[in-house]
């Protein structure tokens, strides 16, 4: 007997906590987790931001306090050693950004009109694209029309003698037939 209550009692309980479950799930409202989630969530994100900031201020607060102290040290060569390699590094980069905006002034100066050229030619990269964004624009042609040139047709649609053909492929092309029959009347 107690084996059999024992097992009815272990029946009894994974019910219970499937109905608690159910409850629990019924009960909870998925739009304010997500949003306790997102608030969670930007606010870590703002952590680590200000951390990153901190950091980077602190990074370029003791580059500072280097150089002061190689200034004060009257330790010149290796400031000026340190400096050119730092130079060094970022000259390949002040070219590369150099000849592209050359390329995209020109570019953008192709568009304008030739009187124009001159005059815009002094002004900055962003004022010349936003003219040239204000002033030249695409304009789009209408095919011209021509009063005896026929549309492309596709091979599919080539037109048979209905006559010669038989079943489905005569009712298709019955059409196709009559209406070129009717064209040639015309003409």
């Amino acid at each position: 007997m107690t084996e059999d209550s024992i097992q009815h009692n272990e029946e009894a309980v994974p019910s219970q906590t499937d109905e608690q479950n159910q409850s629990v799930l019924e009960d909870s409202d998925y739009k304010a987790m997500l949003l306790e989630e997102t608030q969670q969530s930007k606010k870590y994100r703002k952590r680590a931001q200000k951390a990153e900031a901190k950091i980077q201020e602190y990074q370029k607060q003791k580059e500072k306090d280097k150089m002061s102290a190689m200034k004060e040290n009257e330790q010149y060569k290796e400031l000026s050693e340190d400096l050119q390699s730092k130079l060094d590094n970022v000259l390949p980069y002040k070219d590369k950004w150099e000849t592209h905006e050359k390329t995209r002034r020109e570019n953008l100066l192709k568009l304008l009109p030739e009187e124009d050229r001159e005059s815009m030619s002094t002004k900055d990269t962003d004022t010349i694209e936003y003219v040239v964004s204000k002033t030249v624009t695409e304009k789009k042609s209408n095919p011209q029309h021509n009063a005896n040139k026929s549309r492309n047709i596709n091979s599919d649609n080539i037109v048979k003698d209905f006559t010669s053909l038989s079943g489905k492929e005569g009712r298709e092309n019955y059409e196709a037939y009559l209406s070129e029959l009717a064209r040639n009347r015309n003409n």
